[in-house]
């Protein structure tokens, strides 16, 4: 008898042993689940604002287009497309185009102004928003948050210190043809604007990105000006 209760005691040994080995082999799988679930719900939230953000790029250039069309009634043609929605004036060669216009081919940062309450397009010359270049340079692109946690392309102060984000937005302007299959050679006299907004953003070293496009023009004409 006793050798049958030694054997019966190893048995159980063992297969406790093997409890606690399908126990610690669950409960890894588990925490390395609840990771996975974490990192991909973090990816999930970075792409929801990467595409608001790229959203309210495109957004914000119609605002700039609709200011003009209301501010500028008896000149919509001429002033739909002026940057600055406080004055439009065309008296360099009297061409029916604004001085001021949205340019062909040119990369902006769109900013928020807190104090006007408006939309403004802002030139960029350091060239394309191109995180993977490491010699690009690309800081003009980087949003940031303030004081009211917006973001937006903020000049720091010491009043109101910016706090750099992961994201950078580029708009891309371009005018086209009345077909809308090509760019057009010059923006004069061009009434079709496509508007690109680029969100690029880097974590855990992944550059990730989302472009959105749309089309605009002075409402009155689908065509260029004759």
């Amino acid at each position: 008898m006793k050798p049958i209760l030694k054997s019966r005691r190893g048995e159980t040994l063992i297969e406790v042993l093997v409890a606690i080995i399908i126990l610690v082999v669950g409960a890894l799988s588990a925490v390395k689940l609840l990771g996975l679930a974490s990192i991909n719900s973090q990816l999930t939230k970075e792409r929801v604002i990467a595409t608001n953000l790229s959203r309210e790029g495109l957004e914000a250039v119609r605002n700039i287009r609709d200011t003009n069309w209301l501010r500028f009634g008896g000149e919509r043609r001429l002033c739909w497309n002026n940057i600055d929605v406080s004055e439009c004036v065309d008296t360099d060669d009297g061409d029916g185009v604004t001085d001021d216009p949205i340019v062909h081919e040119q990369n902006y940062i769109v900013k928020f102004d807190t104090g006007t309450f408006r939309w403004e397009l802002e030139e960029v010359s350091t060239g394309e928003l191109d995180l993977s270049d490491e010699l690009a340079d690309n800081t003009a692109y980087r949003l940031e948050t303030g004081s009211n946690g917006l973001y937006n392309h903020i000049d720091d102060t010491p009043d109101d210190p910016a706090d750099d984000t992961i994201y950078f937005r580029q708009i891309y302007t371009e005018y086209l043809n009345d077909d809308q299959t090509q760019d057009a050679t010059t923006n004069a006299s061009n009434n079709i604007l496509r508007v690109t907004s680029k969100v690029e953003w880097m974590d855990r070293g992944r550059i990730s990105d989302v472009t959105l496009t749309t089309i605009l023009t002075d409402y009155l004409g689908r065509k260029n000006h004759d």
